[in-house]
């Protein structure tokens, strides 16, 4: 029997840790763990708050699964014994060297720890780098469609957004193509990678043709991998851009977190690796205040995460990517119309309506009509009109839902 959201509100922390605990353990086993929507939209997060209590969520970036159990514990233990005191700075070598066994273990790239920066979020890196090393007006490249925020920072600093149009046909890189599309002032790129929102994991020969091109050119690259543990192709994993040559790392800015791996988006802590000497140079100029601290909460989720979450996360990649063939097989079965290139890697499908008759505004329409709530495709550039992002990390039965309501929606509109 489950419980109400009152009753988890009442809870004591001791008894709320030892359900989430349950929860967590019973995930790792299988990927038709019952949901508690309950305690869902009792959370203060975003995600769940965003609708209306019958649209069911399947937008921003989070996972509905509790996080792993060595995270609760540590944090657990924080709040039992009120260590909540100013201790910012202790995180600024555990958690760099904690990154370095993560990323050598998972991906055979060893970051190194001098060259790396603890701050908040990987968007602030991102912003510091790009006004560093670039100027007002300079061009930006980025890899359309691909994550909002992109958009606005570039356009934010004064600088211009110069757009790469993914190949649709597999959402490819191609060398010749990604040349045509520099321009005189280009000065930098920004690769989300693996891709938000297409799920592609770029393969060793695309990275290796964006490093020749951004040395052909002298471009500054930026690559946000916190999608880094998502990448579900047998027998090929994650490539970190700064893995590929010496020339690539010192030209790059790499930016990552445990936030997406371990649902801990609103525990501010990333890190960035600063191989890209004028960007270095620049922020350890800065007057640290400017910067801001990484928050202590945060800082232990995340050690925690890459010293002990393994077998948790293994866990739930095996329940993402049943997920992600279970939502596949469904759309391809009960609505052949509405295309999906199967993600090779993170959480989220691009769901093509462009041959239905809500190709206009499909998430809009879905919204109205089908209650439920998806990632507008236009947010994510002009590349994404009649497209919507759909987010398939949460529980078999609420994937489920979400699935019966856009194909609902969708023959509703045939007749």
């Amino acid at each position: 029997m489950k419980s109400s959201a009152s009753d988890f509100r009442r809870t004591s922390i001791p008894g709320r840790l030892k359900r989430l605990f349950a929860a967590t353990m019973s995930l790792m086993d299988t990927s038709h763990t019952p949901p508690d929507v309950e305690r869902l939209r009792a959370l203060t997060g975003i995600k769940w708050r965003h609708f209306e209590d019958d649209v069911i969520p399947a937008w921003v970036a989070d996972m509905d699964f509790p996080t792993a159990p060595a995270i609760i514990d540590a944090l657990g233990s924080m709040v039992a014994t009120s260590d909540f005191g100013y201790n910012g700075a202790a995180f600024d070598d555990s958690i760099p060297k904690a990154w370095a066994d993560w990323s050598f273990t998972r991906f055979g790239w060893r970051p190194e720890t001098e060259r790396t920066k603890v701050l908040s979020t990987t968007l602030q890196p991102i912003a510091i780098a790009l006004s560093l090393a670039t100027s007002p007006g300079d061009g930006v490249l980025l890899f359309t469609p691909v994550y909002p925020p992109f958009f606005s920072i570039v356009k934010k600093l004064g600088r211009r957004v110069v757009e790469y149009p993914l190949n649709e046909t597999g959402w490819r890189i191609e060398a010749d193509r990604l040349r045509s599309a520099i321009d005189a002032g280009t000065r930098a790129l920004v690769l989300a990678n693996p891709h938000n929102p297409s799920g592609r994991s770029f393969d060793a020969a695309e990275l290796k043709s964006v490093a020749d091109v951004a040395e052909e050119y002298d471009l500054l690259v930026i690559s946000d991998e916190i999608w880094q543990d998502f990448v579900y192709a047998d027998g090929a994993g994650h490539i970190p851009f700064a893995s590929l040559g010496a020339d690539a790392a010192n030209r790059s800015v790499i930016v990552t977190s445990a936030s997406k791996s371990f649902s801990l988006g609103g525990l501010g802590c990333a890190v960035a690796y600063l191989g890209d000497a004028k960007v270095a140079e620049g922020i350890a100029a800065l007057p640290p205040q400017l910067l801001g601290g990484v928050n202590a909460l945060g800082a232990q989720a995340t050690l925690a995460a890459w010293a002990r979450g393994d077998q948790w996360l293994s866990g739930v990649v095996a329940t993402l990517r049943a997920n992600r063939d279970h939502l596949v097989s469904r759309l391809a079965s009960e609505l052949p119309e509405v295309a999906v290139q199967t993600p090779e890697a993170t959480y989220l499908a691009w769901l093509d309506f462009r041959a239905t008759s809500i190709a206009h505004d499909p998430a809009g329409r879905l919204l109205r009509d089908g209650r439920v709530g998806l990632s507008p495709g236009p947010d994510f550039g002009a590349a994404g009109t009649g497209f919507a992002r759909l987010n398939f990390a949460t529980y078999r039965e609420v994937l489920d839902e979400v699935i019966d309501r856009i194909v609902r929606t969708v023959q509703a509109e045939r007749l």
